[in-house]
């Protein structure tokens, strides 16, 4: 990898990290959510509400573990509920408190994207 090229992936990880920061803030002052997860319920909803746990895990290109670590506190606050379906899988779902407060925070997350 070039110096060049290696700078350009400092300089976009540090892009990153400012809209993340500003996106957490927002999220978190409003709505007591921030941006990750904001994204995994997002990631719910557009599945339709349920998804395997593996499925989530992967679309969000995190380990299993991390994604449990995520889920816990929003399962704790009742946005999300983890539960084995038949094949003793475990399906993550998006509860209707989870949804609410994800389209509630819709537009403040469109507002900080735009600034």
């Amino acid at each position: 990898m070039s110096k060049e090229a290696l700078q350009a992936c400092v300089d976009r990880h540090l892009e990153h990290a400012a809209m993340v920061f500003i996106l957490d803030d927002k999220l978190g002052t409003h709505h007591g959510l921030s941006w990750a997860d904001f994204v995994l319920l997002t990631m719910l909803d557009a599945a339709g509400g349920a998804v395997l746990a593996t499925e989530l895990a992967r679309t969000l290109r995190t380990p299993a573990s991390r994604l449990l670590q995520r889920l816990l506190p929003l399962e704790k606050i009742g946005l999300v509920e983890r539960a084995a379906d038949g094949d003793c899988k475990r399906r993550i779902t998006l509860r209707p408190q989870g949804w609410r407060r994800l389209h509630e925070a819709r537009e403040t997350a469109a507002n900080a994207c735009g600034t």
